[in-house]
């Protein structure tokens, strides 16, 4: 039995190394991290099932009476032999690592193989490889499950199999006591010897996989370093400076050798020489057919990706390898990453710019909402006043000319300090209170240190202006009060404009602020919405705009924002 032990040791070595270069094949590293297919079925029960079959031909062949008759290759047996095999660390590595169909398909081969060479128990070994293959596709499914695909879980499922198959035999075997007798003798040198192999196998595949693993691990974070650093770069659009920063970025943090970035087919940035002809052609195929291409020489290798945004090519990322044979899967997985990632960050800037561009959009059309009417008004006014108060048109055509000051600039700062949206604020009540005079009265309460708080232009006084349009204060009998909080709460500024108003029907109050109301008699709400808007724009979910009102009783706009200095 010993002697059997230390034959089949030495043939199992070659076994191993068999496994170990089929952990080398690309097919096999790319198998192990998705669902197999009827195409890769195939190919891995093929490589499973040669691995049985090697374990085949390199087994020590063996008579009824215990006798070694060595023999490195076996291509077929006499009818009174069998053999000490190593065929089953190939079914049952097989069946765990692909499935029920991967380690059926590889013991009908490996199995079929050994009925074919012959032998007394050929056909109770055909049998018991079928049931070692079932069994550890079930087993490995089971251990996929649970996330037990190591050493030990798969060398435990192995030597129970192993076991279960050499109780088999004698049963399947038309010679039962002949089968019995050769099974004692051979039964626990195949056990221990296959069991081993699994195991080894095991650690092998193992660690494939953690090397698999690493690498992505490594690639992720190194990705996420270049997004971290690109994102602010790229929001400015693709252009010189941001494409010269990209590109030394990449550079330092990869295994590329250069790098360039085209918009169009112009070259932005490139960390090596000129390009050369060939290279320019193929990035005018890229610009046009929106796919990758490469190229290599003896000297170098490039890969050229496309930059889209919304479905349009708008230039072109190209990596250098000045060592073509050394480029990994994972250096092309990378590029290619990179490429689809400095896309989506274009896409982003667009529509943040594009963002931009509605907020100053909506500034300017309450801009131009606001003056027409509220102008000539206020012209009148000051012309009537000439002859009758020249002090007050005095006064008057000063809070004008702030008025149409700090509008003008509104239309270019973001934010405005509080005081001077509250001196907007004052003159147009002025204007409109010369107007209709005795007919409002403005409240402002507010904390001295929110002076200096910065809020977006054109906040307060438009709510001011819809308290005396569409609040209809000059029509009211007595008084039209407006009343302006302003106050702090923790990290937040809080927005309070209230007066005593007609208020709003019930039927209309949920549609203002929400949308642009056509149908409205007495205006559209487009400034209460225009003013949402912006304020989602720039503070998204971190501001609110609430409204409260009851018919005859007036109305409130609530606003809360972060507070900024």
């Amino acid at each position: 039995m010993w002697d059997l032990l230390v034959q089949m040791l030495s043939r199992m070595t070659l076994i191993i190394t068999i496994a170990f270069l089929i952990t080398r094949l690309r097919i096999f590293r790319q198998m192990i991290y998705r669902d197999l297919n009827i195409k890769d079925s195939f190919i891995m029960i093929m490589l499973f099932g040669l691995f049985g079959v090697i374990g085949n031909y390199t087994a020590i062949v063996v008579n009824p009476e215990a006798h070694m008759i060595s023999n490195l290759w076996n291509p077929a047996l006499e009818m009174d032999n069998a053999i000490a095999d190593t065929r089953n660390i190939g079914i049952i590595i097989g069946g765990l690592v692909g499935g029920p169909v991967v380690g059926l398909g590889s013991a009908l081969i490996a199995g079929g193989h050994r009925l074919i060479m012959g032998g007394f128990i050929s056909d109770a070994t055909f049998f018991t490889s079928l049931i070692g293959g079932g069994l550890a596709g079930l087993f490995g499914r089971k251990l996929r499950g649970l996330g037990l695909m190591r050493p030990f879980p798969m060398f435990g499922s192995g030597l129970l199999i192993l076991l279960i198959q050499i109780l088999l035999i004698p049963l399947f075997a038309s010679q039962h006591s002949t089968a019995l007798h050769l099974i004692s003798y051979t039964g626990i040198p195949i056990i221990i010897i296959n069991s081993i192999g699994i195991w080894i196998c095991a650690i092998v595949f193992n660690s494939v996989i953690q090397d698999e693993e690493h690498s992505r691990a490594s690639q992720t974070a190194t990705a996420l370093s270049i997004a971290n650093q690109t994102l602010t770069l790229f929001r400015q659009g693709l252009n010189e400076s941001s494409a010269t920063k990209a590109t030394k970025i990449i550079q330092q943090l990869t295994n590329v050798d250069d790098v360039a970035i085209t918009r169009g087919i112009r070259e932005l940035a490139h960390t090596g020489g000129p390009s050369s002809q060939s290279e320019i052609k193929y990035r005018e195929l890229v610009f046009k057919t929106g796919k990758m291409e490469s190229a290599h020489s003896s000297e170098y290798e490039f890969i050229i990706f496309p930059l889209i945004v919304k479905k349009k090519t708008i230039g072109t990322l190209t990596f250098y390898f000045n060592h073509p044979f050394h480029v990994t899967s994972v250096d092309r997985e990378m590029a290619e990453g990179l490429s689809n990632l400095f896309s989506s960050q274009l896409e982003l800037g667009e529509v943040e710019r594009y963002n931009h561009l509605l907020q100053d959009a909506e500034v300017k059309a309450l801009h131009a909402q606001i003056h027409p009417h509220f102008l000539f008004n206020a012209l009148n006014t000051i012309v009537a006043l000439c002859r009758m108060d020249p002090l007050l048109a005095r006064q008057l055509l000063l809070h004008l000319s702030t008025f149409l000051r700090n509008n003008l600039r509104g239309l270019t700062d973001r934010l405005v300090r509080v005081e001077k949206e509250l001196e907007n604020v004052h003159a147009y009540f002025a204007l409109e209170n010369a107007r209709f005079p005795d007919k409002f009265e403005l409240t402002i309460e507010m904390d001295s240190h929110l002076n200096n708080a910065l809020i977006p232009p054109f906040i307060l006084q438009p709510l001011v202006e819809n308290a005396i349009t569409h609040g209809e204060l000059k029509d009211l009998g007595g008084i039209g009060k407006i009343r302006i909080d302003i106050k702090q709460e923790e990290a937040k500024l809080l927005l309070t404009v209230t007066d005593n108003g007609v208020g709003v029907p019930p039927e209309r109050l949920a549609d203002l602020g929400q949308r642009v109301v056509n149908s409205m008699k007495n205006g559209s709400g487009s400034a209460l919405f225009n003013i949402k808007e912006r304020l989602t724009a720039l503070f998204s979910q971190d501001a609110t705009f609430k409204m409260e009102s009851k018919q005859g009783q007036g109305t409130t706009i609530f606003i809360t924002l972060p507070i900024h200095f």
